[in-house]
């Protein structure tokens, strides 16, 4: 089934899944230079891909195929948010940015 007709919580299941082979996340230069700014491990992005929730809908980049999903938690005292595009194309995860909210 593609990933563009799942349920919100069976894309949470997904990413929770594909999380948990940190070789399957990829994170990049624009995110990893976030990550720095905003002085988030790389431990932590894959907490929050692993146990965050999914609270906003999934949004499709038309461009490049994809479904990009924010994944949140509460960790190390605050809010992080995790951008990821999941793909048919694609079985691992992009992590495209993080935030701290």
């Amino acid at each position: 089934m593609s990933v563009h007709k799942l349920s919100k919580s069976q894309i949470e299941r997904l990413i929770r899944a594909i999380a948990v082979d940190d070789r399957r996340v990829f994170i990049t230069q624009h995110a990893e230079a976030r990550m720095r700014q905003r002085h988030v491990a790389r431990e932590i992005v894959l907490e929050v891909l692993r146990q965050g929730r999914l609270v906003r809908t999934p949004e499709p980049n038309l461009r490049w195929g994809s479904l990009e999903c924010r994944m949140e938690r509460f960790t190390t005292g605050r809010q992080i948010a995790v951008v990821t595009a999941i793909s048919d194309d694609d079985p691992d995860l992009l992590v495209i940015t993080v935030i701290d909210t």
